[in-house]
C-alpha cells in the first residue's frame, strides 16, 4: 500500500512539473513574439483599408479576413501596427482577422458589411526610424495553370499575379520543385508522389490555392 501511494505521489509531482514548464515555454513565446490591441474601423466593407494594432507587428507578413488573403498589407517598421485593404470575397458578418509571420498566428475580429467601395490606397509610411525599412508584402493570387493534367516530371505554368519568389508549389498536398518564377507566372515539375488535386503556391505574401484542379496522370496513360 506505501508502495502505491509513493508511486502516485511521483506521479503527480511530475505532472507538476510537466504543467510548470509547459507554462514556462508558452509565456517566454508570448514576451518574444507580437500581440494584438485592438482593430480600426470596427465595421468595413470590401475595399476598405483596417489598421491593426498591437506590439511587435514588424514580423508580420501575412493578413487574412475570414480566410480570404490580403493583397495590399503595409506594416509599420516599428512593429505598432499593420495596414490591410479588405478584399473582395470576404463573407459579411462578424469574421477573424489574422496576421501571421509564418509560424505564430494572432486573433481579432472585424465586422464586414455588404457591399464594397473601391480598393482604397495603402501606401508606407511617410516616416522611417533610423536603419529602419519599410516592410511592403503582397498576397499572391493564382488566377489559372496549364496543362491541366500531365505525368510526374512534367512542366506546369501556374498563372496569376505577386507569383515572383515563390517559396513553395504543391501539387494534391506535394511539394514540387519550381524551376522559375516571375510576378505573372511560375514554372514547377509535378513531384514524384504528387496526387491530383490543386495547386498551391506560397510566397512570403502568404499562399494561394487554385480554384481548378490538377490531374495527375498514371505512367503511360494518355493525355
Amino acid at each position: 500500500m506505501k508502495t502505491r501511494l509513493w508511486y502516485l505521489g511521483v506521479v503527480a509531482v511530475l505532472a507538476a512539473m510537466s504543467g510548470v514548464l509547459a507554462s514556462s515555454a508558452g509565456a517566454g513565446r508570448l514576451a518574444d513574439g507580437a500581440t494584438v490591441s485592438g482593430v480600426t474601423p470596427t465595421h468595413a466593407v470590401a475595399g476598405q483599408r483596417v489598421t491593426i494594432y498591437g506590439s511587435s507587428l514588424n514580423g508580420m507578413s501575412t493578413v487574412t479576413f475570414g480566410g480570404v488573403p490580403a493583397r495590399s498589407v503595409v506594416v509599420d517598421p516599428g512593429g505598432q501596427w499593420v495596414r490591410a485593404v479588405v478584399p473582395a470575397g470576404v463573407p459579411t458578418g462578424q469574421v477573424p482577422v489574422r496576421l501571421s509571420d509564418g509560424s505564430i498566428v494572432l486573433s481579432a475580429s472585424l465586422q464586414i458589411g455588404p457591399g464594397s467601395v473601391p480598393a482604397a490606397a495603402n501606401r508606407p509610411p511617410s516616416y522611417t526610424s533610423p536603419g529602419a525599412r519599410v516592410k511592403v508584402v503582397v498576397a499572391p493570387q493564382v488566377t489559372g495553370f496549364s496543362p491541366t493534367r500531365g505525368r510526374v516530371g512534367s512542366t506546369v505554368r501556374i498563372m496569376g499575379a505577386s507569383l515572383n519568389g515563390a517559396l513553395w508549389v504543391m501539387f494534391g498536398g506535394v511539394r514540387a520543385h519550381v524551376t522559375k518564377s516571375s510576378p505573372s507566372a511560375v514554372l514547377a515539375l509535378v513531384p514524384k508522389n504528387a496526387h491530383t488535386g490543386k495547386i498551391k503556391v506560397h510566397t512570403s505574401g502568404g499562399t494561394s490555392v487554385s480554384s481548378g484542379i490538377f490531374r495527375v496522370l498514371a505512367p503511360g496513360a494518355g493525355v
